[in-house]
């Protein structure tokens, strides 16, 4: 028999552990015992190394994986982003071995099919951490379309990004009482925190771009129509912060463009990021595909009006459309850059934000209620 638990058992699948989640995954661990099975850190994100330690008590164990990285090259340019898809044959033993008292995955795939399988053998309920939307999913190819469709039906419960994955989840067939609408977030407290500007870039305004150098940023549309726009007479300082294979490239079109005070900055912790934002006047954020745009709210957080991309997960949840542009409509994004730079962008509405403690309390919320429910029947 197994022993009597003082508190339920959560396994938590995830790909990598994201020092954003930090934070949340830590109040989740204060209520359950909760133990992170991980696949390790992929190539492209060195800087989440060694967040394990912050987790307090709760159990992370790497599960190993077979790796495969596909890159997914972005128009005539030599550079691509990278995106992994694993193979894991061991979680389902790892999740049979913890036996837990339910199961939340972060992904439509082999985590996915491991915690159906154990739903199956333990009669457990388990969840699905979902954040993919109607764009970012348009281009899925045939194979995954029919595993989704097969897979979908058998989830008995859902935590959705925010509006934008909720609304991907119901079009594929969802009801929407199967799905716990959160927010994705960051940890508001560190970005509340007044601290000096790192710099006093000149000359003024100065616009942030801040992520991954990536073609699915934007980053190229964006500097041809910054370039348009100085050709105009506007003057501004434009900021990359960030790292990723596009560097030179973006440096080279720079010149190429003739563009004057553009700035590029490494990638930096997320401690020195409030002093990096409070040193612009706003943060354009011109990206072509997200799920979300967590950048969106640590700007927010530190009070920066943001020019967003149709595009983003986040924009509609967060952004007022007269912050919106199109990346992809040069005129579109030329006329929110000159907003932009005029001071005419929409102040931010905190009030569109979950705080990180609202967001676990919700996840918190309807993990017991629907563990009580399952011990009742």
């Amino acid at each position: 028999m197994r022993a009597i638990r003082s508190r339920p058992k959560i396994v938590l699948m995830v790909n990598m552990i994201a020092p954003y989640r930090v934070p949340l995954y830590r109040q989740i661990g204060e209520t359950f015992d909760l133990v992170i099975l991980h696949g390790g850190i992929e190539p492209n994100r060195k800087g989440w190394e060694h967040w394990e330690s912050a987790l307090g008590g709760t159990r992370v164990e790497r599960v190993r994986n077979l790796r495969i990285r596909r890159d997914l090259r972005s128009g005539t340019y030599r550079s691509f982003d990278q995106r992994f898809l694993e193979i894991s044959p061991f979680l389902i033993w790892r999740l049979v071995r913890h036996w837990p008292d339910a199961v939340i995955t972060n992904e439509l795939g082999m985590r996915t099919l491991a915690a159906l399988l154990y739903r199956r053998l333990s009669q457990r309920p388990i969840w699905v951490w979902w954040g993919g939307t109607l764009h970012t999913e348009a281009q899925l190819g045939m194979s995954r379309r029919i595993f989704r469709r097969a897979i979908i039906p058998h989830v008995p419960r859902w935590i959705s990004y925010g509006q934008s994955s909720t609304t991907y989840l119901v079009n594929q067939g969802v009801p929407f009482k199967r799905v716990l609408q959160i927010q994705n977030c960051v940890d508001e407290t560190m970005f509340l925190q007044a601290v000096k500007p790192m710099l006093n870039p000149q000359p003024r305004p100065a616009l942030l771009v801040v992520g991954q150098l990536v073609p699915r940023k934007g980053l190229f549309e964006l500097l041809h129509a910054a370039s348009e726009v100085q050709r105009e007479g506007y003057v501004f300082s434009l900021i990359f912060v960030g790292d990723g294979p596009l560097y030179d490239d973006l440096k080279r079109l720079v010149g190429n463009l003739g563009m004057k005070h553009v700035l590029f900055l490494p990638s930096h912790p997320p401690e020195v990021m409030p002093s990096i934002y409070r040193s612009g006047d706003s943060l354009v954020f011109p990206t072509l595909e997200d799920v979300w745009g967590l950048v969106v709210n640590e700007a927010m957080w530190c009070g920066l009006p943001v020019l967003a991309s149709c595009y983003a997960g986040c924009t509609e949840e967060l952004v007022p459309v007269e912050n919106v542009v199109d990346p992809k409509n040069r005129e579109s994004l030329k006329a929110g850059l000159r907003r932009a730079i005029e001071g005419k962008l929409v102040p931010p509405d905190l009030s569109r934000l979950l705080t990180i403690k609202e967001v676990g309390n919700r996840i918190i919320t309807d993990l017991q209620q629907i563990l009580s429910r399952e011990k009742a029947i």
